[in-house]
Protein backbone atom coordinates (compact mmCIF):
# COMPACT_ATOMS: atom_id res chain seq x y z
CA UNK A 1 0.00 0.00 0.00
CA UNK A 2 2.91 2.36 0.66
CA UNK A 3 3.90 1.83 -2.97
CA UNK A 4 0.37 2.62 -4.14
CA UNK A 5 0.30 5.75 -2.01
CA UNK A 6 3.65 6.83 -3.48
CA UNK A 7 2.15 6.37 -6.96
CA UNK A 8 -0.76 8.59 -5.97
CA UNK A 9 1.69 11.29 -4.89
CA UNK A 10 3.50 11.07 -8.22
CA UNK A 11 0.24 11.32 -10.16
CA UNK A 12 -0.82 14.30 -8.08
CA UNK A 13 2.50 15.97 -8.86
CA UNK A 14 2.38 15.46 -12.63
CA UNK A 15 -1.33 16.04 -13.18
CA UNK A 16 -2.12 19.54 -11.91
CA UNK A 17 -5.75 19.96 -10.95
CA UNK A 18 -7.90 22.99 -10.16
CA UNK A 19 -10.73 20.96 -8.65
CA UNK A 20 -10.59 18.08 -6.21
CA UNK A 21 -10.29 14.57 -7.66
CA UNK A 22 -10.90 10.93 -6.79
CA UNK A 23 -7.56 9.24 -7.45
CA UNK A 24 -7.85 5.74 -5.98
CA UNK A 25 -10.63 3.37 -4.92
CA UNK A 26 -10.46 -0.08 -3.28
CA UNK A 27 -14.08 -1.28 -2.96
CA UNK A 28 -13.55 -5.01 -2.31
CA UNK A 29 -10.27 -5.63 -0.45
CA UNK A 30 -8.92 -9.02 0.49
CA UNK A 31 -10.25 -10.15 3.86
CA UNK A 32 -12.54 -7.73 5.66
CA UNK A 33 -14.54 -4.99 3.97
CA UNK A 34 -13.45 -2.78 6.88
CA UNK A 35 -10.25 -2.16 4.88
CA UNK A 36 -11.97 -0.57 1.85
CA UNK A 37 -10.90 2.98 1.13
CA UNK A 38 -10.95 6.00 -1.19
CA UNK A 39 -8.02 8.35 -1.83
CA UNK A 40 -8.68 11.95 -2.84
CA UNK A 41 -6.57 14.81 -4.08
CA UNK A 42 -8.51 17.61 -2.40
CA UNK A 43 -7.75 21.16 -3.51
CA UNK A 44 -10.44 22.57 -1.23
CA UNK A 45 -13.04 21.36 1.23
CA UNK A 46 -15.42 18.96 -0.50
CA UNK A 47 -17.98 16.19 -0.02
CA UNK A 48 -17.71 12.54 -1.04
CA UNK A 49 -21.01 10.70 -1.54
CA UNK A 50 -22.46 7.54 -3.07
CA UNK A 51 -26.08 8.64 -3.38
CA UNK A 52 -26.99 7.13 -0.01
CA UNK A 53 -24.50 8.71 2.37
CA UNK A 54 -21.84 11.40 2.34
CA UNK A 55 -18.55 12.31 4.02
CA UNK A 56 -17.44 15.87 4.60
CA UNK A 57 -13.78 16.36 3.63
CA UNK A 58 -12.41 19.29 5.64
CA UNK A 59 -8.81 18.63 4.63
CA UNK A 60 -6.72 19.41 1.55
CA UNK A 61 -3.97 17.53 -0.22
CA UNK A 62 -3.87 13.73 -0.49
CA UNK A 63 -6.63 12.46 1.80
CA UNK A 64 -7.16 8.76 2.62
CA UNK A 65 -10.72 7.91 3.66
CA UNK A 66 -11.12 4.35 5.04
CA UNK A 67 -14.12 2.43 6.26
CA UNK A 68 -12.24 1.54 9.46
CA UNK A 69 -9.05 3.44 10.19
CA UNK A 70 -7.67 0.82 12.59
CA UNK A 71 -8.20 -2.09 10.18
CA UNK A 72 -6.73 -0.01 7.35
CA UNK A 73 -3.56 0.74 9.33
CA UNK A 74 -3.11 -2.92 10.31
CA UNK A 75 -3.25 -4.06 6.67
CA UNK A 76 -1.46 -1.21 4.91
CA UNK A 77 0.82 0.17 7.62
CA UNK A 78 -0.35 3.74 7.19
CA UNK A 79 -2.89 5.88 9.00
CA UNK A 80 -6.09 6.94 7.28
CA UNK A 81 -7.04 10.60 7.50
CA UNK A 82 -10.80 10.06 7.82
CA UNK A 83 -13.33 7.26 8.28
CA UNK A 84 -16.52 6.51 6.36
CA UNK A 85 -19.54 8.04 8.05
CA UNK A 86 -23.30 7.77 7.86
CA UNK A 87 -24.65 5.49 5.15
CA UNK A 88 -21.64 5.90 2.83
CA UNK A 89 -20.18 2.53 1.71
CA UNK A 90 -18.47 1.04 -1.32
CA UNK A 91 -20.70 -1.60 -2.84
CA UNK A 92 -19.19 -4.94 -3.88
CA UNK A 93 -21.75 -5.01 -6.69
CA UNK A 94 -20.49 -1.81 -8.33
CA UNK A 95 -21.72 1.79 -8.14
CA UNK A 96 -20.88 5.45 -8.78
CA UNK A 97 -19.33 7.78 -6.23
CA UNK A 98 -19.23 11.57 -6.59
CA UNK A 99 -17.01 14.34 -5.30
CA UNK A 100 -18.67 17.73 -4.84
CA UNK A 101 -17.43 21.21 -4.11
CA UNK A 102 -20.11 23.68 -2.94
CA UNK A 103 -22.76 21.22 -4.08
CA UNK A 104 -21.35 20.96 -7.62
CA UNK A 105 -19.99 17.63 -8.92
CA UNK A 106 -16.29 18.08 -9.73
CA UNK A 107 -15.38 14.40 -10.18
CA UNK A 108 -17.00 10.99 -10.22
CA UNK A 109 -15.98 7.36 -10.59
CA UNK A 110 -18.07 4.39 -11.69
CA UNK A 111 -17.00 0.78 -11.29
CA UNK A 112 -18.67 -2.52 -12.10
CA UNK A 113 -18.64 -5.53 -9.79
CA UNK A 114 -15.00 -5.61 -8.70
CA UNK A 115 -12.87 -8.68 -8.18
CA UNK A 116 -11.52 -9.18 -4.67
CA UNK A 117 -8.34 -7.21 -4.04
CA UNK A 118 -8.78 -4.87 -7.02
CA UNK A 119 -7.52 -1.30 -6.62
CA UNK A 120 -8.60 1.28 -9.21
CA UNK A 121 -6.28 4.23 -9.64
CA UNK A 122 -6.20 7.30 -11.85
CA UNK A 123 -3.30 7.84 -14.27
CA UNK A 124 -2.54 10.76 -16.59
CA UNK A 125 -4.29 8.83 -19.39
CA UNK A 126 -7.31 7.59 -17.41
CA UNK A 127 -8.24 4.90 -14.91
CA UNK A 128 -6.27 1.67 -14.50
CA UNK A 129 -6.33 -1.19 -12.00
CA UNK A 130 -4.01 -3.37 -9.98
CA UNK A 131 -4.29 -5.81 -7.10
CA UNK A 132 -3.71 -4.55 -3.58
CA UNK A 133 -0.73 -6.86 -2.93
CA UNK A 134 1.09 -6.19 -6.20
CA UNK A 135 4.63 -4.97 -5.76
CA UNK A 136 6.29 -2.08 -7.60
CA UNK A 137 9.84 -3.18 -8.21
CA UNK A 138 11.64 -0.64 -10.37
CA UNK A 139 13.92 -1.72 -13.24
CA UNK A 140 17.60 -2.41 -12.64
CA UNK A 141 19.76 -0.37 -15.03
CA UNK A 142 23.41 -1.28 -15.62
CA UNK A 143 26.16 -1.39 -18.24
CA UNK A 144 27.20 -4.98 -18.81
CA UNK A 145 28.98 -7.40 -21.08
CA UNK A 146 27.24 -10.64 -21.83
CA UNK A 147 26.04 -13.10 -24.40
CA UNK A 148 22.84 -13.70 -26.36
CA UNK A 149 22.02 -17.22 -27.53
CA UNK A 150 19.42 -18.02 -30.17
CA UNK A 151 17.82 -21.40 -29.63
CA UNK A 152 17.47 -24.26 -30.50
CA UNK A 153 20.79 -24.65 -28.70
CA UNK A 154 22.53 -26.73 -26.07
CA UNK A 155 22.75 -24.61 -22.93
CA UNK A 156 23.31 -25.21 -19.22
CA UNK A 157 23.61 -22.63 -16.45
CA UNK A 158 26.18 -23.63 -13.83
CA UNK A 159 27.06 -22.26 -10.42
CA UNK A 160 27.25 -23.00 -6.70
CA UNK A 161 23.90 -21.39 -5.76
CA UNK A 162 21.23 -21.02 -8.43
CA UNK A 163 17.80 -19.50 -7.85
CA UNK A 164 15.80 -20.49 -10.91
CA UNK A 165 12.32 -19.32 -11.88
CA UNK A 166 10.22 -20.88 -14.63
CA UNK A 167 6.65 -21.64 -15.61
CA UNK A 168 7.63 -25.31 -15.81
CA UNK A 169 10.97 -27.08 -15.37
CA UNK A 170 11.52 -30.60 -16.65
CA UNK A 171 15.18 -31.06 -17.62
CA UNK A 172 18.12 -31.00 -15.20
CA UNK A 173 20.50 -30.78 -18.17
CA UNK A 174 19.63 -27.07 -18.20
CA UNK A 175 21.04 -26.25 -14.73
CA UNK A 176 23.83 -27.63 -12.55
CA UNK A 177 24.35 -26.48 -8.99
CA UNK A 178 22.56 -26.09 -5.67
CA UNK A 179 19.11 -25.30 -7.07
CA UNK A 180 16.23 -23.42 -5.51
CA UNK A 181 13.24 -23.55 -7.85
CA UNK A 182 10.29 -21.17 -8.18
CA UNK A 183 7.58 -22.71 -10.37
CA UNK A 184 3.96 -22.07 -11.23
CA UNK A 185 1.68 -24.25 -9.13
CA UNK A 186 -0.99 -24.70 -11.81
CA UNK A 187 0.41 -24.50 -15.35
CA UNK A 188 -1.87 -25.24 -18.28
CA UNK A 189 -2.01 -29.02 -18.69
CA UNK A 190 -0.88 -29.68 -15.12
CA UNK A 191 2.56 -30.03 -13.57
CA UNK A 192 4.77 -32.27 -15.73
CA UNK A 193 5.72 -35.58 -14.12
CA UNK A 194 9.43 -34.81 -14.60
CA UNK A 195 8.98 -31.58 -12.63
CA UNK A 196 7.33 -33.37 -9.72
CA UNK A 197 10.30 -35.74 -9.55
CA UNK A 198 12.80 -32.87 -9.67
CA UNK A 199 10.90 -31.12 -6.85
CA UNK A 200 11.60 -34.12 -4.60
CA UNK A 201 15.34 -33.52 -4.92
CA UNK A 202 15.60 -29.73 -4.70
CA UNK A 203 14.04 -26.99 -2.62
CA UNK A 204 11.01 -25.95 -4.65
CA UNK A 205 8.40 -23.24 -4.22
CA UNK A 206 5.20 -23.84 -6.16
CA UNK A 207 3.64 -20.39 -6.52
CA UNK A 208 -0.04 -19.49 -6.67
CA UNK A 209 -1.96 -16.28 -5.95
CA UNK A 210 -5.36 -14.82 -6.82
CA UNK A 211 -3.51 -11.60 -7.65
CA UNK A 212 -1.47 -13.12 -10.52
CA UNK A 213 -2.89 -15.34 -13.24
CA UNK A 214 0.40 -17.19 -13.62
CA UNK A 215 3.99 -17.07 -12.42
CA UNK A 216 5.38 -17.14 -15.92
CA UNK A 217 8.82 -15.53 -15.49
CA UNK A 218 11.91 -17.43 -16.66
CA UNK A 219 15.27 -16.44 -15.23
CA UNK A 220 18.09 -17.50 -12.93
CA UNK A 221 20.29 -15.71 -10.43
CA UNK A 222 23.67 -17.46 -10.06
CA UNK A 223 25.96 -16.92 -7.05
CA UNK A 224 24.49 -13.46 -6.41
CA UNK A 225 25.91 -11.70 -9.48
CA UNK A 226 25.20 -13.61 -12.70
CA UNK A 227 21.80 -13.31 -14.36
CA UNK A 228 20.20 -15.46 -17.05
CA UNK A 229 16.95 -14.24 -18.62
CA UNK A 230 15.21 -16.41 -21.17
CA UNK A 231 12.02 -16.76 -23.15
CA UNK A 232 12.05 -20.53 -22.69
CA UNK A 233 11.00 -22.92 -19.91
CA UNK A 234 14.60 -24.11 -19.60
CA UNK A 235 14.32 -26.41 -22.60
CA UNK A 236 15.89 -25.29 -25.82
CA UNK A 237 14.20 -27.08 -28.73
CA UNK A 238 12.31 -24.12 -30.25
CA UNK A 239 13.19 -20.67 -31.53
CA UNK A 240 13.85 -18.66 -28.40
CA UNK A 241 16.40 -16.45 -26.72
CA UNK A 242 18.78 -16.61 -23.75
CA UNK A 243 20.53 -13.54 -22.34
CA UNK A 244 23.31 -14.02 -19.78
CA UNK A 245 25.45 -11.37 -18.09
CA UNK A 246 26.92 -10.35 -14.75
CA UNK A 247 25.23 -7.53 -12.84
CA UNK A 248 24.90 -7.24 -9.09
CA UNK A 249 22.11 -4.69 -9.59
CA UNK A 250 20.01 -6.98 -11.76
CA UNK A 251 20.78 -10.01 -9.60
CA UNK A 252 19.68 -8.12 -6.48
CA UNK A 253 16.42 -7.03 -8.13
CA UNK A 254 15.49 -10.52 -9.29
CA UNK A 255 16.47 -12.19 -6.03
CA UNK A 256 14.39 -9.64 -4.12
CA UNK A 257 11.42 -10.48 -6.36
CA UNK A 258 11.78 -14.19 -5.62
CA UNK A 259 12.23 -13.58 -1.89
CA UNK A 260 9.00 -11.60 -1.92
CA UNK A 261 7.15 -14.19 -4.00
CA UNK A 262 7.86 -16.89 -1.44
CA UNK A 263 4.73 -15.62 0.30
CA UNK A 264 2.75 -17.22 -2.54
CA UNK A 265 4.19 -20.68 -1.88
CA UNK A 266 1.43 -23.30 -2.08
CA UNK A 267 0.81 -26.97 -2.69
CA UNK A 268 1.41 -28.10 -6.28
CA UNK A 269 -1.66 -28.41 -8.48
CA UNK A 270 -2.74 -31.44 -10.42
CA UNK A 271 -0.18 -33.63 -12.18
CA UNK A 272 0.10 -33.47 -15.93
CA UNK A 273 1.78 -35.69 -18.49
CA UNK A 274 5.38 -36.58 -19.21
CA UNK A 275 6.93 -33.94 -21.46
CA UNK A 276 9.65 -36.22 -22.81
CA UNK A 277 13.19 -35.53 -24.00
CA UNK A 278 14.18 -33.24 -26.86
CA UNK A 279 17.03 -32.49 -29.24
CA UNK A 280 18.51 -29.07 -28.58
CA UNK A 281 20.46 -28.27 -31.75
CA UNK A 282 23.55 -26.11 -32.22
CA UNK A 283 22.22 -22.54 -32.01
CA UNK A 284 23.90 -19.21 -32.60
CA UNK A 285 25.35 -16.77 -30.08
CA UNK A 286 26.85 -13.31 -29.90
CA UNK A 287 28.70 -11.44 -27.19
CA UNK A 288 27.54 -7.91 -26.47
CA UNK A 289 28.31 -4.85 -24.36
CA UNK A 290 25.79 -2.17 -23.61
CA UNK A 291 23.30 -0.60 -21.26
CA UNK A 292 20.55 -2.91 -20.07
CA UNK A 293 17.28 -2.49 -18.21
CA UNK A 294 15.93 -5.52 -16.39
CA UNK A 295 12.24 -5.29 -15.44
CA UNK A 296 9.49 -7.43 -13.95
CA UNK A 297 5.84 -7.36 -14.93
CA UNK A 298 3.29 -6.23 -13.99
CA UNK A 299 5.30 -3.84 -11.80
CA UNK A 300 6.80 -2.07 -14.80
CA UNK A 301 5.71 -2.50 -18.41
CA UNK A 302 7.78 -0.71 -21.07
CA UNK A 303 6.60 -2.91 -23.94
CA UNK A 304 3.94 -0.67 -25.52
CA UNK A 305 6.20 2.38 -25.45
CA UNK A 306 9.15 0.33 -26.72
CA UNK A 307 7.10 -0.74 -29.74
CA UNK A 308 5.55 2.65 -30.49
CA UNK A 309 8.86 4.56 -30.42
CA UNK A 310 10.25 2.79 -33.51
CA UNK A 311 11.00 5.06 -36.46
CA UNK A 312 13.20 2.93 -38.74
CA UNK A 313 12.45 -0.75 -38.11
CA UNK A 314 10.15 -2.72 -35.86
CA UNK A 315 10.63 -6.47 -35.91
CA UNK A 316 8.43 -8.56 -33.59
CA UNK A 317 8.76 -12.33 -33.25
CA UNK A 318 6.31 -13.91 -30.81
CA UNK A 319 4.21 -17.11 -30.70
CA UNK A 320 0.93 -15.21 -31.06
CA UNK A 321 -0.79 -11.85 -30.54
CA UNK A 322 -4.13 -11.12 -28.93
CA UNK A 323 -5.09 -7.46 -29.19
CA UNK A 324 -7.93 -7.60 -26.64
CA UNK A 325 -7.54 -5.64 -23.41
CA UNK A 326 -9.61 -5.19 -20.24
CA UNK A 327 -11.76 -2.49 -21.77
CA UNK A 328 -12.45 -1.35 -25.31
CA UNK A 329 -8.87 -0.18 -25.85
CA UNK A 330 -6.23 -2.04 -27.89
CA UNK A 331 -2.86 -0.80 -26.59
CA UNK A 332 -0.76 -3.47 -28.33
CA UNK A 333 -2.30 -2.82 -31.74
CA UNK A 334 -2.17 0.94 -31.16
CA UNK A 335 1.56 0.75 -30.41
CA UNK A 336 2.27 -1.21 -33.60
CA UNK A 337 0.23 1.18 -35.73
CA UNK A 338 1.91 4.20 -34.17
CA UNK A 339 5.33 2.84 -35.16
CA UNK A 340 4.12 2.20 -38.71
CA UNK A 341 2.59 5.67 -38.97
CA UNK A 342 5.90 7.09 -37.78
CA UNK A 343 7.55 5.49 -40.81
CA UNK A 344 8.91 2.27 -39.31
CA UNK A 345 9.18 -0.85 -41.44
CA UNK A 346 7.04 -3.22 -39.36
CA UNK A 347 7.51 -7.00 -39.65
CA UNK A 348 5.72 -9.54 -37.45
CA UNK A 349 6.46 -13.27 -37.23
CA UNK A 350 4.03 -15.60 -35.43
CA UNK A 351 4.26 -19.32 -34.72
CA UNK A 352 3.07 -21.77 -37.37
CA UNK A 353 2.91 -24.82 -35.09
CA UNK A 354 0.40 -23.76 -32.42
CA UNK A 355 -2.53 -21.33 -32.76
CA UNK A 356 -2.05 -21.51 -36.53
CA UNK A 357 -5.60 -20.58 -37.48
CA UNK A 358 -5.72 -17.58 -35.14
CA UNK A 359 -2.22 -16.53 -36.18
CA UNK A 360 -3.21 -16.61 -39.85
CA UNK A 361 -6.18 -14.37 -39.00
CA UNK A 362 -3.84 -11.98 -37.18
CA UNK A 363 -1.35 -11.77 -40.04
CA UNK A 364 -4.16 -11.20 -42.54
CA UNK A 365 -5.66 -8.51 -40.31
CA UNK A 366 -2.36 -6.63 -40.08
CA UNK A 367 -1.90 -6.84 -43.85
CA UNK A 368 -5.39 -5.45 -44.44
CA UNK A 369 -4.66 -2.48 -42.18
CA UNK A 370 -1.39 -1.89 -44.02
CA UNK A 371 -3.17 -1.92 -47.39
CA UNK A 372 -5.99 0.33 -46.20
CA UNK A 373 -3.68 2.95 -44.64
CA UNK A 374 -0.73 2.47 -47.02
CA UNK A 375 1.56 1.47 -44.14
CA UNK A 376 4.72 -0.64 -44.19
CA UNK A 377 3.38 -3.58 -42.17
CA UNK A 378 3.86 -7.19 -43.13
CA UNK A 379 3.30 -10.38 -41.16
CA UNK A 380 3.82 -14.08 -41.70
CA UNK A 381 4.18 -17.39 -39.90
CA UNK A 382 7.51 -18.74 -38.71
CA UNK A 383 9.22 -21.52 -40.68
CA UNK A 384 10.46 -23.00 -37.38
CA UNK A 385 8.66 -23.82 -34.10
CA UNK A 386 8.54 -20.51 -32.20
CA UNK A 387 8.35 -19.90 -28.45
CA UNK A 388 10.59 -16.83 -28.02
CA UNK A 389 9.41 -13.26 -27.58
CA UNK A 390 11.67 -10.56 -29.05
CA UNK A 391 11.19 -7.00 -30.28
CA UNK A 392 13.78 -5.07 -32.28
CA UNK A 393 12.84 -1.39 -32.20
CA UNK A 394 15.33 0.55 -34.33
CA UNK A 395 18.66 -0.34 -32.65
CA UNK A 396 17.30 -1.55 -29.30
CA UNK A 397 16.22 -5.07 -28.31
CA UNK A 398 13.59 -6.26 -25.85
CA UNK A 399 13.49 -9.92 -24.85
CA UNK A 400 10.77 -11.12 -22.47
CA UNK A 401 8.99 -14.14 -21.06
CA UNK A 402 5.63 -12.41 -21.56
CA UNK A 403 3.20 -13.62 -24.17
CA UNK A 404 1.54 -10.85 -26.16
CA UNK A 405 -1.91 -10.96 -24.64
CA UNK A 406 -3.62 -9.20 -21.75
CA UNK A 407 -2.48 -11.83 -19.27
CA UNK A 408 1.20 -11.74 -20.21
CA UNK A 409 1.23 -7.95 -20.48
CA UNK A 410 -0.78 -7.22 -17.33
CA UNK A 411 -1.74 -10.07 -15.00
CA UNK A 412 1.21 -12.49 -14.98
CA UNK A 413 4.52 -12.38 -13.15
CA UNK A 414 6.95 -11.92 -16.08
CA UNK A 415 10.50 -10.76 -16.68
CA UNK A 416 12.22 -8.87 -19.48
CA UNK A 417 15.42 -7.13 -20.49
CA UNK A 418 16.06 -4.20 -22.82
CA UNK A 419 19.48 -4.06 -24.46
CA UNK A 420 20.79 -0.82 -25.98
CA UNK A 421 23.45 -1.87 -28.49
CA UNK A 422 23.24 -1.21 -32.25
CA UNK A 423 25.65 -3.97 -33.23
CA UNK A 424 23.63 -6.55 -31.33
CA UNK A 425 20.40 -5.11 -32.72
CA UNK A 426 21.72 -5.51 -36.26
CA UNK A 427 22.88 -9.08 -35.55
CA UNK A 428 19.49 -10.07 -34.13
CA UNK A 429 17.77 -8.34 -37.06
CA UNK A 430 19.74 -10.63 -39.37
CA UNK A 431 18.53 -13.63 -37.40
CA UNK A 432 14.98 -12.28 -37.71
CA UNK A 433 15.29 -11.93 -41.48
CA UNK A 434 16.55 -15.51 -41.66
CA UNK A 435 13.33 -16.61 -39.95
CA UNK A 436 11.41 -14.27 -42.22
CA UNK A 437 12.72 -16.23 -45.15
CA UNK A 438 15.67 -14.12 -46.23
CA UNK A 439 19.40 -14.63 -46.00
CA UNK A 440 20.09 -12.33 -43.08
CA UNK A 441 20.18 -9.12 -45.10
CA UNK A 442 17.71 -6.32 -44.69
CA UNK A 443 14.38 -7.01 -46.35
CA UNK A 444 14.71 -3.92 -48.52
CA UNK A 445 18.14 -5.08 -49.71
CA UNK A 446 16.64 -8.46 -50.64
CA UNK A 447 13.87 -6.75 -52.58
CA UNK A 448 16.42 -4.56 -54.39
CA UNK A 449 18.35 -7.67 -55.46
CA UNK A 450 15.13 -9.23 -56.72
CA UNK A 451 14.36 -6.13 -58.80
CA UNK A 452 17.85 -6.16 -60.30
CA UNK A 453 17.60 -9.85 -61.23
CA UNK A 454 14.16 -9.32 -62.73
CA UNK A 455 15.46 -6.36 -64.76
CA UNK A 456 18.37 -8.42 -66.06
CA UNK A 457 16.01 -11.24 -67.02
CA UNK A 458 13.70 -8.84 -68.89
CA UNK A 459 16.68 -7.25 -70.64
CA UNK A 460 17.91 -10.70 -71.70
CA UNK A 461 14.50 -11.55 -73.13
CA UNK A 462 14.41 -8.25 -75.00
CA UNK A 463 17.87 -8.92 -76.49
CA UNK A 464 16.84 -12.41 -77.66
CA UNK A 465 13.65 -11.06 -79.26
CA UNK A 466 15.57 -8.29 -81.01
CA UNK A 467 18.25 -10.73 -82.22
CA UNK A 468 15.64 -13.09 -83.68
CA UNK A 469 13.84 -10.16 -85.36
CA UNK A 470 17.08 -9.06 -87.00
CA UNK A 471 17.74 -12.63 -88.19
CA UNK A 472 14.45 -12.71 -90.08
CA UNK A 473 15.33 -9.70 -92.16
Amino acid sequence: MLVIFALVLVIAAIVPVSASQIVEVCPNPYGSDDVEYVVLNATSFCTLDDGEGSIQINLTGIVVVAKNATAYEIVFGKKADLEFSGRFALSNEGETIWLRENGKVVDEFTYKKPGEGIVYFKTPSGWDFRYQDWTSFTPAVDFVSGRIIVTPAAYCVEGYEIWLASYTFTDLRSAKGNLTLFLDASPVGGIPIEELEIAKKYRTYFLSSPSYKNFHYKFAVVDGNKVVITTENWKWDKRGYIVEFESEKAAKLLKNVLQHDMIYSSEPGRAGSIKGSYSAGIGKSKEFSGRIEVFVLPDYNPIFEFISKARHRLYIEVPYMDFRWFDDSTPLLDAILKAARNGADVRVILDSEHNREDNEKTTDFLKRIAETEDLKIDARLSPVPLHGKIIISDDDILITSANFNRYGLKLNREVGVIIHDKETGDWLAERFIEDWGGNGRDVKDSEDVLYVLLSIALLAVAVVIAYRAMGKR
